[in-house]
């Protein structure tokens, strides 16, 4: 029987096992693998009985361990030890099968909890983790996750009599499971150990990095910034839940440190609910839009006050604000709002694991459920930059159509003049009479209206910015007057012709085709 909290177990079975646990469900191979493994390794870890354990007050006047049979002791679960704000000895005892590990490896005493304690094995002291002591100014805060090493003497098969003397006077937070494990396994990097089950998780630390990196960087670029910073945003926030979740594996720390880490968690996630709030909001225009978000976030902050463990406090964080707006993206959809359906599938899918694998909320599959989300937001942003990019297409084809219109009404109301010099002479030409040119070793060829050709001592690009916008480049070596294009043929490889009034023919580059076509329709 483990003693263990949600946030991390306290039996080693568990923390090995945890990885295949997560996904077993994914493959008969996966399960058949769990089983053996547990089987093989069913010997150790062991850990103290649950079931009763023997509390009894500690002074400082006292440094050895009591009778536990003086008025004022207690037998209580092992889940209700308490040493916060209280200086006491436990008594309790760990039943081992084998005095070594699978393979002859020595065996260590771990101390998983928020406390700092004095370990006793078998009636002798075998360590300490930090200083316990009656008070803050006496007591040495002890790491969170502590391995002792005992002679390897001290242990024995059958019962193994547990005894610690603990206290925790520095952190801020009451918990109400402070004592995550304790229990006899093989000697080793207890941190290691706690790693082997969230590193699945990093794999979707890459993804977060990039999401916040790309959508950063790219969101400050494009005229819809606000969209594309706000997933920026998201991703970061997942990034930092994730950290802030797996930094126990990470590195070690003295248990106060627990405190910031649990508070930093929640705060994570309800910037990650609150921010996938914002941007469902925000996608569909909602009116009043900061009015909305300071709603969800009171009562987000509400639900997570009543909510008790930090566990629940983290799973209300993302839970609620994302409630709301899949409540909301369902309105839409049954108004047949575009786009709706999506969200509504999404966060209905995200929700609803997160509720079915309750037990376990901020573990691999959590983060793995993220990184799905957080993909679709992705491919749907895509889907939106595509949208926008087209709708920005033809508002420019608008443009230049109507910019087109106006410059041939012009014409027709007062045609402009050039000034056309070639053979040492010049004259001026009106350019509504001028037909197309085509460029001619640095010159321009004038065809005008009625097949008359002048030869203009500049190139084409030259004569380009000097012809009003009813002339359109249609080729390298080719302006046409719009006001004289009869029709436009296209052929099968995406060039065209244009063929004029007077039935001169004009290639069309297949580069240019879709300008011209905008032009002319």
């Amino acid at each position: 029987m483990y003693f263990e909290l949600k946030v991390l177990c306290g039996g080693v079975k568990q923390v090995y096992g945890r990885l295949m646990r997560h996904w077993s469900f994914l493959s008969l191979c996966f399960l058949i693998i769990l089983i053996a493994g547990e089987e093989a390794a069913a010997k150790l870890p062991a850990v103290i009985e649950t079931e009763s354990v023997i509390v009894c007050p500690a002074s400082s006047a006292n440094g050895e361990p009591p009778d536990f049979n003086t008025p004022g002791c207690k037998t209580i679960p092992a889940t209700q030890i308490n040493p916060q704000n209280s200086f006491i000895w436990v008594k309790g005892k760990i039943t081992l099968e084998e005095t070594r590990g699978a393979n002859g490896e020595p065996l260590a005493l771990y101390v998983l909890g928020k406390m700092s304690s004095d370990v006793y094995l078998n009636g002798r002291y075998v360590g300490s983790n930090g200083r316990p002591g009656p008070d803050k100014r006496s007591e040495i805060a002890g790491q969170m996750d502590a391995a002792i090493y005992p002679p390897q003497s001290l242990f024995r098969i059958g019962d193994n009599e547990i005894v610690f003397r603990a206290s925790s006077h520095h952190g801020f937070l009451d918990l109400r499971n402070p004592i995550h494990g304790i229990f006899i396994s093989q000697a080793g990097d207890i941190h290691n150990t706690i790693l082997r089950g969230y590193w699945p998780s990093l794999l979707t630390l890459g993804l977060f990095l990039v999401g916040t990196l790309y959508f950063a960087i790219t969101g400050a670029s494009r005229r819809d910034r606000k969209r594309a910073l706000t997933i920026s945003i998201i991703c970061a926030f997942a990034a930092a839940q994730l950290l802030a979740e797996v930094y126990r594996g990470l590195a070690p720390y003295a248990y106060p440190v627990h405190d910031l880490r649990l508070i930093l968690i929640t705060l994570f996630s309800a910037g990650f609910g609150l921010s996938v709030a914002y941007h469902v909001f925000s996608t569909f225009n909602f009116q009043s839009i900061r009015t909305i978000l300071a709603g969800v976030a009171a009562l987000s902050l509400t639900a997570i006050a009543a909510s008790p463990g930090f566990d629940m406090k983290a799973a209300i964080a993302i839970i609620v604000p994302l409630t709301i707006s899949l409540a909301a993206t369902a309105v839409l959809c049954f108004k047949r709002r575009p786009r709706a359906f999506s969200y509504v599938l999404s966060l209905f899918i995200f929700l609803a694991a997160n509720i079915a694998f309750a037990d376990l909320f901020l573990d691999v599959l959590f983060f793995y459920l993220v990184a799905s989300f957080l993909l679709f937001l992705f491919v749907e942003q895509g889907f939106a930059l595509v949208r926008e990019a087209e709708q920005r297409r033809k508002e420019q084809a608008r443009a230049e159509r109507l910019e087109l219109a106006l410059e041939q009404a012009k014409e027709r109301d007062e045609a402009t003049t050039i000034n056309v010099t070639s053979a040492g002479k010049m004259e001026r030409v009106c350019t509504d009479q001028i037909a197309h040119c085509r460029g001619a070793s640095g010159y321009s060829e004038i065809v005008l209206k009625g097949g008359r050709e002048i030869l203009h001592a500049i190139t084409l690009a030259e004569m380009e910015q000097i012809l009003p916008a009813t002339f359109l480049r249609v080729h390298r070596s080719h302006l046409v007057n719009t006001a004289f294009v009869k029709s436009l043929n296209r052929d099968h490889a995406g060039t065209g012709m244009l063929i004029l009034e007077d039935g001169s023919e004009i290639p069309v580059s297949r580069r240019i085709m879709p300008k011209v076509r905008a032009a002319l329709s």
